[in-house]
């Protein structure tokens, strides 16, 4: 652009535009007649001519505003996607007219806690869009390295722009999601209780969508080939929302928030059918949303629909099953099995009805026991399997073959501690092994000892999300005996006092416990 002498202008740069210009002086309202190397003003004028260079577009405000920081350059929303949109949260009536508060992000970035009032609506709205998704997808991937993240983190960041625009209900979600990050990125308690209006404009807006049957299966859901997706997708990101945000103080009530909507999830997948979820971008988030209803079905010990054999076959019609498919189909007979120990087991009154009970829950045991073993001799390269035994943190090959690993360790410490109850093995056994099966000791142990690995601040939410559950199985198994599992249970102890444990997860977990004591 051309820079025609020094005029004084306020304002603030917000991004830059490709356009030729000059960079001695100004553009005045004539242009510039862009002759090079040196334009003819200059030459009139006897001006030493500076070349060209990119326009930039100023925003003016008041000259006594003072202005703390410069804005960073935002991608450029999609045209239209502003339309319809919630304006960015009006600041206090205290607030200068650009209050702009430099904080460090969970990724480390400085970020914006609000926007000009003089900005267009359509832009403001634009900006505070992208600035509240950013910050949501920073959660995720703290860094932008997409290897710090799990496939079902991969698939939420590659799916969410796109997905955010199609219905108002995940659109709210996101954007209370959004503006509760940048809340506790900046401090801005404005914004936190902004962000929990949202969340709460979500719920409602989620009702209104499940009880019109035209809004569920619009046609312009249904002409996409992952029908009606949207609303899986939204009880994933609902979900979450109660893991980071949805913290009471001594109370179980934030467990039982994200477990009812688990369940919700799992009632949405149901309501469509296993033939639903066998095109391609429906597929990925059916087989990832798996996880969380099985989660739920174990800690309820209810029977999941998921251990149906339609329900393990139909969605994958066509296509190999990876080894995270196989394990999970493992996983959902698991909560049937946790059901009848908690009934009879070692509780049970001894009557040949019990005893009848348990030699089934036996038998039941020992299946997946095979399935169990048949899928690790068929996956051993895909799993990490530590050298020694000692009390020390384990360090994994990377965070994906992390995920896949603890899975494991979690289902087998949950079959196994099962299999030990049915078999009428004391909880004060102090043995590491078994003569015809694995110990359930050794998985929780490992468990302990991956505490410090996935509470690294560079795996974002997901480390601690995703071992929130094994960790919780962990800990009620080792504190059956300390004077032996003492050491390792230290492990993880040591991980929860780290700096780098968010707050959140403490809550989180802290909810879980309550909610089973």
């Amino acid at each position: 652009m051309p820079r025609h002498s020094t005029t004084s202008l306020i304002g603030f740069i917000v991004r830059d535009v490709f356009v030729s210009g000059e960079k001695a002086v100004w553009k005045r309202k004539k242009g510039c007649d862009l002759k090079q190397p040196e334009c003819g003003q200059c030459i009139e004028r006897g001006l030493p001519c500076g070349g060209y260079d990119k326009d930039r577009v100023f925003i003016y405000h008041d000259a006594g505003v003072k202005r703390t920081t410069l804005a960073s350059q935002y991608a450029q929303s999609p045209r239209g996607a502003s339309s319809g949109m919630l304006s960015p949260p009006e600041t206090p009536p205290t607030t200068s007219l650009i209050s702009t508060t430099p904080a460090q992000a969970y990724s480390g970035s400085d970020v914006f806690s609000m926007f000009p009032r003089v900005l267009s609506a359509s832009f403001a709205q634009s900006a505070y869009k992208e600035k509240s998704l950013e910050a949501f997808i920073s959660t995720y991937v703290p860094r932008g390295d997409l290897s710090s993240t799990n496939e079902e983190g991969k698939q939420l960041v590659g799916m969410m722009p796109r997905l955010n625009s199609q219905d108002e209900a995940l659109r709210l979600a996101i954007l209370a999601m959004g503006t509760l990050a940048l809340s506790k990125q900046t401090n801005d308690s404005y914004l936190g209780q902004q962000g929990r209006n949202i969340y709460g404009k979500a719920l409602a807006e989620t009702r209104r969508a499940l009880q019109d049957p035209s809004r569920a299966r619009s046609t312009a859901m249904l002409a996409i080939p992952y029908v009606d997706t949207d609303h899986t997708f939204l009880m994933q990101v609902m979900a979450l929302f109660e893991i980071l945000f949805g913290a009471e103080e001594a109370s179980s009530k934030q467990a039982q928030n994200w477990l009812s909507h688990a369940q919700g999830e799992i009632a949405l997948i149901v309501a469509r059918g296993p033939e639903a979820f066998t095109e391609d971008a429906a597929h990925a988030i059916f087989v990832n949303a798996r996880w969380r209803p099985l989660i739920a079905s174990c800690r309820t010990r209810t029977k999941s629909i998921l251990n149906e054999k339609r329900w393990k076959t139909i969605p994958w019609r066509g296509r190999i099953k990876t080894p995270q498919d196989s394990l999970l189909d493992i996983m959902a007979g698991v909560p049937e099995i946790l059901a009848n120990i908690d009934r009879w087991g070692a509780l049970s009154a001894g009557t040949p009805q019990d005893e009848a009970t348990d030699l089934a829950t036996c038998a039941k045991c020992w299946t997946l026991h095979i399935e169990l073993q048949t899928w690790l001799v068929a996956n051993e390269h895909e799993i990490h399997t530590p050298v020694t035994t000692t009390p020390t943190p384990i360090t994994f090959p990377n965070f994906d073959v992390a995920c896949l690993t603890i899975r494991y360790w979690v289902i087998a410490l949950m079959l196994y501690s099962s299999l030990d109850t049915a078999s009428r093995i004391p909880t004060t056994d102090i043995s590491t092994m078994h003569p015809d099966r694995p110990h359930p000791r050794q998985f929780a142990r490992l468990i302990a000892r991956s505490a410090n690995y996935f509470f690294q601040e560079r795996y974002g939410i997901v480390g601690p999300t995703t071992y929130s559950f094994p960790l919780g199985n962990t800990m009620l198994y080792l504190n059956r005996n300390l004077m032996l599992d003492g050491q390792y249970a230290k492990l993880v102890g040591e991980a929860w006092n780290s700096p780098n444990m968010p707050m959140a997860i403490k809550n989180f977990l802290n909810s879980q416990r309550l909610s089973v004591s």
